[in-house]
């Protein structure tokens, strides 16, 4: 059988201090039939550079556009593959075997649409910080609190049916729309891996633009019918804790430290000790 094709799909802009790593490690996965396409928005700090010296297989363009969900939706277009990852450009996979094994799931299980996993949170200059464990997936659990990496997920693409990937009216929860979009009308399946490193840094949307989440919160709240953020907040504290407190079965696991990245590795004691005893915003976070 011919290897379904796999489309890793990168929004970018201004991030060419973590590019590269992004590059490479899609660049090694063992996995034969995959396509990176990387939209920049027109960097200037030396992304355009680091993307002309990338492998032949990456198709990617410079050019303006009106924020990160239109670059996302200007790769899908550009895409041709029958398997849909989305991985920031500050982000990456954390072994050479990711993708690999995210096929096979798709191919052992023909009912499956998504694919997500578990992340390891890694701040700016390389330091591996704590597991970022995923739950096995229910629609309830969802709608409470999104407990999926986006870094880790991978599509079916022909569950897109819209004209886009993600809703353009989304400037910052784009990913939990997409989750809930596609909770309706299929089956969401947990790999029990570490997939994927999420950047934690002082840049992040999460920190700078906490007006878009208010925004994008309302939107999803009334489409879906979820209570709206500042009405429940108490509920997704615990489960975060309670993530957290799992995530101790993995910490061997990420303390092994990922094939293709250089990460800076504590020890597991030391990884133990951040995922249950300290806030993310007391974690260093790597910032130049």
């Amino acid at each position: 059988m011919t290897a379904p094709l796999v489309s890793i799909l990168t929004p970018s802009y201004n991030q060419g201090r973590w590019l590269a790593d992004n590059l490479r490690s899609v660049a090694a996965q063992s996995y034969p039939a995959i396509e990176h396409v990387v939209m920049d928005g027109g960097s200037t700090d030396g992304s355009v550079e680091i993307l002309a010296s990338a492998s032949p297989v990456v198709v990617w363009e410079s050019t303006p556009d009106e924020g990160q969900s239109d670059a996302i939706n200007k790769a899908f277009v550009r895409s041709t593959g029958e398997i849909i990852g989305w991985l920031n450009s500050d982000d990456a996979y954390f072994s050479s075997d990711v993708v690999q094994h995210v096929v096979d799931v798709f191919e052992s299980h023909p009912e499956v649409g998504v694919v997500y996993g578990h992340a390891a949170l890694v701040n700016g200059a390389g330091e591996l910080l704590y597991v970022m464990w995923a739950p096995p997936f229910t629609r309830s659990r969802l709608r409470a609190f999104n407990f999926i990496w986006q870094p880790t997920v991978f599509v079916r693409r022909s569950l897109i049916s819209r004209p886009f990937f993600v809703d353009p009216e989304c400037d910052y929860r784009m990913d939990l729309e997409l989750w809930l979009h596609l909770a309706d009308i299929t089956v969401f399946r947990r790999l029990d891996e570490i997939l994927a490193i999420d950047r934690h840094h002082s840049m992040r949307k999460s920190y700078t633009r906490l007006d878009l989440a208010l925004k994008d919160g309302a939107i999803i709240s009334e489409r879906y019918g979820l209570p709206e953020p500042t009405k429940s907040r108490i509920k997704p504290k615990l489960l975060k804790l309670g993530l957290r407190i799992a995530g101790l079965a993995k910490v061997r696991e990420a303390a092994r430290g990922s094939d293709i990245l250089n990460l800076d590795r504590p020890s597991a004691a030391r990884i133990a000790f951040r995922q249950v005893a300290q806030l993310r915003r007391w974690m260093p976070s790597g910032d130049e």
